[in-house]
């Protein structure tokens, strides 16, 4: 049984780029380089049987006009440098992007997903794609701590027991339960991992 292979097209302007890549892509059993070009010269090329483009973008902000030379229709590699911003190569229409010094494995794997129509992005701009969730913070609602209860707050979110916020804070484990019960109360909690929960909340504690 014959293996399957997909078509690809090369795009770049450097020639020695481009006949490294027809190297690299070549020596792959699942790529067969059909054919290269330059941006400029790629609208011409026939996009007949074409399964995938691997473009050599120059950086992020010359993405588009490049991309837009691609074969119509051709789902496109992009391979950019570090600093590239792969949302907007995504934008702009790309279906995979790829650092230029990925290894000749990775290039023929990440060339054959995207052929196959999926979707890729070098694991070292992953971070550029996502952005963390800001933190969930409530009103303070008014309340308002005092410095103490503020310091048996943050022991209370290390998981000290009265007995041992009183040693630490130098007080009676009596007014320590005091000043727990306190901030039971103003933050309305029904327990202490409920009250602590409920301080991060308000913005009264960073954990």
């Amino acid at each position: 049984m014959l293996a399957l292979t997909f078509a690809a097209v090369i795009i770049a302007q450097s020639p020695l780029v481009r006949s490294g890549l027809s190297a690299i892509l070549g020596a792959s059993p699942s790529i067969r380089v059909v054919a290269e070009a330059t941006p400029e010269d790629a609208q011409a090329l026939d996009t007949q049987g074409v399964d995938v483009v691997v473009c050599d973008v120059a950086d992020t902000a010359g993405a588009a006009p490049v991309l837009e030379h691609a074969l119509p229709g051709v789902p496109v590699l992009a391979l950019v440098g570090a600093n590239t911003e792969p949302s907007k190569l995504l934008g702009a229409g790309a279906r995979g992007v790829l650092r230029r010094d990925a290894s000749a494995e990775q290039l023929s794997a990440a060339s054959v997903a995207v052929a196959s129509g999926l979707c890729t992005v070098d694991e070292s701009l992953m971070n550029k794609l996502v952005t963390p969730a800001p933190r969930q913070v409530e009103p303070a609602d008014g309340v308002e701590l005092t410095p103490r209860e503020q310091q048996v707050l943050e022991l209370l979110a290390e998981g000290l027991s009265n007995k041992l916020i009183a040693l630490r804070l130098d007080i009676s484990e009596h007014t320590a339960k005091f000043h727990v019960n306190s901030l039971l109360d103003k933050l309305e909690a029904d327990t202490r991992t409920d009250a602590v929960v409920r301080a991060a909340r308000r913005g009264l504690l960073v954990l």
